[in-house]
């Protein structure tokens, strides 16, 4: 674990200070025009990823659904696990294209990925909207007609629906995680309270 730790110690200073500045954008702007609440409420909220429901997503119209990965799918720092390959098979029985957009390390989760035949964006500097909608023109479809799924409020929930998808908020699947998860945890928080006080404020 003490590895893990300390890649994830460099991977948040290398990546760390863009994700900030990214989320930071994109807070400050939905939050001067007044539409927080809104846009850090999700299209669905599922108790875990195993109960995303793929197939109520297609006839929703969607054409694909693109995935956090690190505690969505896979356990922080990986591998690509069984438990994930289940996820992915039951959004393609579902008709549905597949992809992640994760702000993990490009050093493993291009391979992993790539070894399953799963297009990705990483790393992702989520929140920003230019890596769900690179993502997006990668599988050929549009926005509106992509859905996203992730356990974070600010860079899947926010980031997502700002960038014209759908997203579905799901429990991390892993109790364990890395400070970098903690942190953003952390500021959910704050936001979440923020975006009440605005609502009452409206």
């Amino acid at each position: 674990m003490r590895s893990k730790r300390v890649g994830d110690a460099f991977r948040w200073s290398y990546h760390g200070p863009r994700v900030v500045l990214n989320g930071a954008r994109e807070l400050s702007s939905v939050f001067r025009g007044g539409g927080l609440a809104e846009a850090i409420e999700p299209w669905m909220t599922c108790e875990g990823i195993d109960d995303v429901p793929f197939e109520k997503i297609a006839a929703e119209g969607m054409k694909a659904v693109l995935f956090d990965l690190e505690n969505t799918l896979v356990p922080p720092g990986g591998p690509f696990t069984e438990d994930g390959r289940v996820i992915i098979g039951k959004a393609r029985a579902a008709g549905l294209a597949v992809g992640v957009v994760s702000n993990a390390s490009a050093g493993w989760v291009r391979p992993a990925l790539a070894a399953e035949g799963i297009p990705c964006i990483a790393p992702a500097g989520k929140p920003a909207r230019k890596a769900f909608e690179d993502a997006c023109t990668l599988l050929g479809v549009p926005v509106a007609e992509a859905a996203y799924v992730g356990d974070q409020v600010i860079t899947d929930v926010l980031g997502s629906q700002r960038a014209g998808l759908r997203a579905v908020l799901v429990h991390p699947k892993y109790t364990k995680e890395f400070f970098s998860a903690k942190f953003q945890r952390a500021v959910a928080k704050i936001v979440v309270r923020l975006a009440g006080a605005q609502r009452r404020r409206n």
